[in-house]
């Protein structure tokens, strides 16, 4: 179906009776020249405008922005409303331009203030819109002509702006209910001739303008529906510069355009010709324009625009041009530009060294590195143009292989499982047709988007990411899981994957996890268990919904998830033993790390002199010449030797040369007397005295009286 959106046709209805004479009371300073006013001359008083010169003023900057960047199949139709309803113009290509729309407006003139209020209404105006949107245009006739029996297919659509003073809220669903009977009535009168079409769509955008200083008597109103084919939308806006920025605000919403301000515009100031300084131009265009922007989620946002905090405008930098225009870029769209304040000096040098035949190319403000070249200003055939350039790979050269990392540092992708996704969701041609349980009709495509938002729920893309996916064990279930519905066998097969995981942790075998990017072992057995068993959970969870067998292969999963207490402490105390096991080997690693052969050699060397020690005493004992040795305690056997407690895992080679130092220094010195006749340790002191007193000295060292 060839359907004409809203946009294609726009009327416009402009109130003309006496009230919209009055002063929309905002002054404008009409003497400038005030430094250089001779004395003694009086000031000019200030000006303002009507109503109606800031309607007109409003109207004519919405028809320049949409003659500007569409000046093709979107269409203008002006009426005035006061007496009577005057049409301005048709919907011919040769009447819409502004010249036309200002000389028509120039010949109806302003409002008479004078005129009897009584006989003029805006109704006049609106029923005669209606009536105009029931005409056909130049394009449509084309499409109907090319589709010939098939005429009826061609949508007519349209758009209502209405600028009028109000005097309330049920004034203005007055002119809404106007404007709903009238079109009835002229969808029926269209329905049987040939020269007219229905109206499918139309939109009604009422303004209520009023002066300044004044108190609004009608509230705004969001877009409404008030039948299948009228929408209304009401906005009550003071005039002067107020309702110029409404309008446009409104033209940007409704022909889908877009706000780009160039910034650091070098011009020589008209004062001083030796200087310059850096200007800012605000662009209007189709918003298509930024839509590299919006996909990679940079809008390089530089906050609202002059027209106010409403709208938001994106910021490029102007870069220097080059004197030679030879250089071909790879451009991806052009689109017509509009300045928003078309009568300013920066704008008309702009514009003036665009039509020259110069370029310019625009950067993305970056704080740190290189510059981006995202666009280009260049003129075609008298027309100013926003080309988009490609800032990132051409789609021209040979696509990299995903395998050599493209658009990152990310290598590992499951290349191979998403070819086999590929392969597995392929579109086909679907001829037999299918309904749905409720009897509808299944549409092929929408059963197509389903199935892959099934089989997309869960699918991690990097091998590194996920476990599950990298287990033969679990393709039985993972190839199930995501069908709508599962039989009795589905069921069985899932439980029995769930039931060979389980096999498989009782029996501590390794899974596949990776460890890129990780130091060391990686995590230990049971740790990988349990972020095995969290993603698989994770995977049946997306698809519980599906429906209730999906459920059961849940509370399978679940139950074999709560282990039994003695699997607990069995578990516990594995992984105290891995524990034990990895610190005595750290202990060993470090001591051999920081050792050295040196450290041996000294070991050696006090090693050699208690031999030598040992063998001197020896000598000085057998010498005739040597005194009664006094009584040494006896040099105890390496049986008698207390032995060292075994220490629990490996002992290091300190402890072992410690332990033989200790033992061989024992055996030098006499021991004390008192330790030899000391009992638990304790040693009892003046026993002499206590024998010639008549005194005994028990075992436990306490003595007790005869």
């Amino acid at each position: 179906m060839k359907i004409f959106s809203e946009s294609h046709k726009t009327v416009f209805v402009v109130d003309h009776c006496p009230y919209m004479a009055e002063s929309c009371r905002q002054h404008v300073e009409f003497d400038m020249l005030v430094k250089n006013r001779t004395q003694g001359i009086i000031p000019l008083a200030p000006i303002s405008k009507s109503l109606w010169t800031c309607s007109v003023e409003s109207s004519m900057e919405y028809c320049r922005i949409m003659y500007d960047i569409f000046p093709f199949k979107k269409l203008v139709n002006f009426i005035v409303s006061d007496s009577g309803a005057h049409v301005l113009n048709s919907w011919t290509q040769e009447d819409q331009n502004l010249q036309e729309l200002m000389a028509a407006l120039a010949a109806v003139g302003p409002p008479n203030p004078r005129a009897d209020p009584e006989c003029c209404s805006i109704l006049h105006g609106l029923v005669a819109a209606v009536e105009t949107l029931c005409k056909i245009t130049e394009y449509q006739h084309e499409a109907r002509t090319l589709l010939m029996e098939n005429a009826e297919r061609v949508g007519n659509r349209g758009r209502i702006i209405c600028i009028t003073n109000a005097k309330s809220d049920s004034h203005v669903r007055m002119l809404e209910d106007c404007v709903q009977e009238t079109i009835h009535e002229h969808n029926k009168l269209a329905a049987n001739s040939d020269h007219l079409m229905q109206i499918q769509k139309c939109e009604l955008v009422l303004i209520h303008t009023y002066p300044v200083g004044e108190d609004s008597l009608v509230s705004d109103r969001s877009k409404k529906e008030l039948s299948p084919v009228l929408t209304s939308e009401v906005h009550s806006v003071r005039a002067g510069r107020h309702l110029a920025t409404k309008l446009n605000i409104l033209v940007q919403q409704h022909f889908d355009l877009a706000s780009t301000t160039i910034t650091n515009i070098p011009m020589k100031e008209e004062q001083h010709a030796n200087t310059s300084a850096n200007y800012d131009v605000e662009l209007l265009h189709h918003k298509d324009a930024h839509v590299d922007f919006l996909k990679s989620g940079d809008s390089h946002l530089g906050g609202g625009s002059r027209e106010g905090p409403f709208k938001e405008t994106i910021t490029l930098k102007w870069c220097t041009p080059r004197t030679n225009n030879i250089e071909l870029h790879y451009c991806t769209g052009a689109y017509r530009i509009s300045p928003v304040d078309v009568n300013s000096r920066p704008s008309s040098c702009l514009t003036n060294f665009l039509l020259n035949g110069r370029s310019v190319l625009l950067e993305q403000p970056r704080k740190s590195g290189s510059k981006v070249i995202s666009h280009m200003l260049s003129s075609h055939g008298g027309e100013i143009f926003l080309h988009v350039l490609s800032s990132s790979r051409s789609i021209l050269e040979d696509p990299p292989s995903i395998s050599e990392g493209c658009g990152g540092r990310v290598t590992d992708y499951r290349i191979t499982d998403f070819g086999e996704f590929m392969r597995e969701n392929r579109l086909t041609p679907f001829l037999d047709p299918r309904y749905k349980i409720d009897g509808s009709l299944e549409v092929p495509l929408e059963r197509a988007k389903d199935q892959l938002e099934k089989h997309t729920r869960y699918w991690p893309m990097i091998i590194s990411q996920t476990t599950i996916f990298n287990m033969q064990a679990v393709v039985p279930l993972a190839s199930v899981i995501v069908k709508e519905s599962l039989t009795e066998e589905d069921v069985l097969n899932c439980q029995k994957t769930i039931y060979n995981l389980v096999d498989m942790e009782r029996k501590n075998d390794p899974l596949p996890i990776s460890t890129v990017g990780t130091r060391g072992k990686g995590p230990k057995r049971d740790e990988q268990y349990r972020i095995m068993w969290n993603e698989l959970e994770t995977l049946v969870r997306a698809h519980i919904n599906n429906s209730e067998k999906h459920q059961r292969v849940l509370e399978c999963l679940m139950a074999c998830r709560s282990k039994p207490p003695e699997e607990e402490e069995r578990k516990k105390r594995g992984r105290k033993r891995e524990d034990k096991e990895d610190k005595s080997e750290k202990a060993v690693k470090d001591y051999e790390q920081e050792k050295s052969w040196q450290d041996s050699e000294r070991l050696k060397g006090i090693l050699e002199r208690g031999k030598e020690d040992l063998a001197e005493a020896e000598i000085i004992k057998d010498s005739p010449d040597s005194p009664e040795p006094p009584n040494k305690k006896p040099l105890v056997e390496m049986d008698e030797t207390p032995q060292v407690e075994k220490s629990k895992g490996p002992v290091s080679l300190l402890s072992l040369w410690s332990n033989r130092i200790n033992t061989a220094n024992s055996r030098k010195h006499q021991e004390f007397a008192g330790r030899l006749n000391s009992v638990n340790n304790r040693a009892e002191l003046y026993q002499h005295l206590k024998e010639e007193n008549g005194m005994e000295t028990p075992e436990n060292g306490k003595a007790s009286r005869q």
